[in-house]
C-alpha cells in the first residue's frame, strides 16, 4: 500500500490505526496497557530532557533524541484516542477538539518554566485526553518544537515502526 506523510493530527490517527492493526499482540491490547505505555513514554522522554529525573548524572541533550522521545508520547496518545473511539462515544467530540487545537497550533506556555511531565501523567491516569494534549502541547511548544517537527518525526518513526512488525517487535 502507499502511505501517505501527515499533515495534521487526524493523519496521525489514521497512520496510527495502520500500524495498530498490523502489530501481532499476544494478547488483547487494553485502555490500561496503552496508559502503561504513555506513562513509560513519558518517563523515556524526561530522560532526554534537562529536567531528566536522574539527577545524579549529567549528559548532554540531544535534541533529536528528546524530539523522536516526545514523538513517541503523540504515538500512544494517538493509540488512545483510536481506542476509545470504538468503546467511548465522547471520544469521538474529543478528536474534533484535539484535532482543532493540533491544527491551529494554539500557544500553551504557561506561567512556569518547567515542563509539565508529571500533570500530563496525572491527565493520563485519570482520563482527562482533552488537559493530556494540552500539556503535550505544551511541553512541545516550551522545548522549541513545532507541529510540523512533530508530524515529520512521527511519519519517520511510523515508517521503521512498519518495518519492525513481525521481525523485532514478535
Amino acid at each position: 500500500m502507499n502511505y501517505q506523510e501527515p499533515k495534521n493530527f487526524e493523519d496521525i490517527l489514521k497512520l496510527q490505526a495502520i500500524l495498530d492493526s498490523n502489530i501481532n499482540n499476544k494478547r488483547e491490547r487494553t485502555l490500561r496497557d496503552i496508559k502503561l505505555s504513555l506513562i513509560a513514554e513519558i518517563i523515556e522522554f524526561n530522560e532526554e530532557t534537562k529536567e531528566s529525573h536522574k539527577t545524579w548524572k549529567s549528559k548532554e541533550i540531544n535534541k533529536e533524541k528528546e524530539l523522536e522521545e516526545l514523538t513517541d508520547i503523540y504515538f500512544f496518545y494517538a493509540q488512545l484516542i483510536n481506542h476509545n473511539l470504538d468503546t467511548d462515544a465522547d471520544y469521538e467530540s474529543l478528536k474534533h477538539l484535539i484535532a482543532v487545537d493540533f491544527e491551529n497550533w494554539q500557544v500553551k506556555h504557561r506561567e512556569s518554566k518547567c515542563l509539565p511531565t508529571l500533570v500530563l501523567i496525572d491527565s493520563i491516569i485519570n482520563n482527562s485526553s482533552v488537559y493530556a494534549i494540552s500539556n503535550l502541547m505544551e511541553i512541545t511548544q516550551k522545548l522549541g518544537y513545532t507541529k510540523d517537527d512533530i508530524l515529520n518525526c512521527y511519519w519517520t518513526k511510523w515508517q521503521k515502526n512498519m518495518l519492525r512488525i513481525g521481525k523485532e517487535w514478535n
